[in-house]
């Protein structure tokens, strides 16, 4: 007998439910939206959902079995708390900014109430990451001995101009976004031992740093080197490589290189340089060969199809409220060794 449909509802009409809704509208029962801002109107209206003020009106006209928390960072933690008050499975869509500090006491309630927590970095569940992880898993490339990340991306004044780096206030796009690379090297490659870090910054009249140059040396003596800029016109970063929305070019190129005495593999083109079935030295001939892919779905998709085996299943998340922690407090530590 085949399980019925697990019903979804959203918390907040905003940006990112919509998206989430435009992607994976076809493989999900969404039943509800609560958003008592403004904005809740204008998504209730185009995902064709019932809006309600609050989760409890929601649960009073339907059965919900999980929750999607797509607020802004101010109200994340506050909806979030809401779904668990609830008992409501729930998977927050993370907002750049969310303090650690409150993510913390989040996470201690949810596991105080034994009510599944889950947090959307999505990057774990794009097709190449999920490629790599079973081809690493498998010894595809050997032992790992080092990796390669780099975010060449250039912001836009607008993202740069409400930065205080001294007090950790505002957008500060170099860190904000740096969290995702390290929560896919976490991923991938394990737990960080130590982190270092040295910056630049070429832009006029503002203090924070807009280059980053990092070192990380994970559990089994991995050594990553991690390059990032704010400033760098280049095609080897995570959303012009990732291919997931046409609001980015598409450069087909790759962003992060793992390397292994067997080989090298780069994500997200899923290439693998080695020697093949000959000696692995420097005057062999290397081959390349794509790696591939098993996965017939989309990050979003892939995200609630892992959330719904949470609920339905009891299986364990690919990324837990305390793992996306972890990830925070790596780029906290970060920070920390930058200030």
């Amino acid at each position: 007998m085949s399980q019925r449909k697990t019903n979804l509802a959203f918390l907040g009409g905003g940006l990112k439910s919509r998206l989430i809704f435009k992607d994976a509208s076809e493989h999900f029962n969404f039943v509800a939206l609560v958003d008592p801002t403004p904005a809740g109107g204008d998504g209730a209206s185009e995902m064709d959902l019932p809006l309600y003020e609050s989760l409890r009106d929601a649960l009073s006209d339907h059965q919900i079995d999980g929750v999607i928390v797509c607020t802004t960072a101010r109200e994340t933690i506050a909806a979030s708390r809401a779904a668990l008050e609830c008992q409501i499975p729930t998977l927050v869509i993370p907002s750049k900014g969310t303090s650690l500090d409150a993510s913390q006491d989040l996470v201690s309630e949810a596991k105080k109430a034994a009510v599944p927590l889950l947090v959307g970095n999505q990057r774990r569940f794009h097709p190449s990451v999920i490629a790599a992880k079973e081809f690493i898993a498998l010894g595809g490339i050997g032992t790992i001995i080092a990796a390669q990340s780099t975010s060449w991306f250039p912001k836009s004044e607008a993202k740069l101009s409400d930065i205080h780096w001294a007090s950790r206030q505002g957008h500060i796009p170099i860190l904000n976004d740096l969290i995702d690379d390290l929560d896919v090297l976490r991923y991938l490659l394990g737990e960080v031992l130590e982190i270092s870090g040295i910056t630049t910054s070429h832009l006029d009249g503002n203090a924070a740093p807009s280059s980053l140059g990092c070192l990380l040396k994970f559990e089994n003596d991995v050594i990553c080197t991690l390059n990032a800029s704010d400033e760098v016109v280049s095609q080897a970063n995570w959303y012009v490589t990732a291919g997931e929305t046409d609001k980015y070019s598409k450069t087909g190129q790759s962003c992060l290189w793992i390397g292994g005495t067997d080989g090298t593999l780069s994500i997200p083109d899923l290439a693998l340089w080695s020697y093949g079935d000959r000696e692995a030295s420097w005057d062999s001939r290397l081959q390349v060969e794509k790696i591939k892919s098993n996965s017939s779905v989309g990050s979003v998709v892939a995200e609630l199809l892992d959330f719904e085996s949470v609920i339905q299943d009891k299986k364990v998340p690919v990324c837990s409220g305390e793992d996306a922690l972890n990830s925070m407090r790596l780029v906290e530590m970060l920070y920390d060794r930058l200030s």
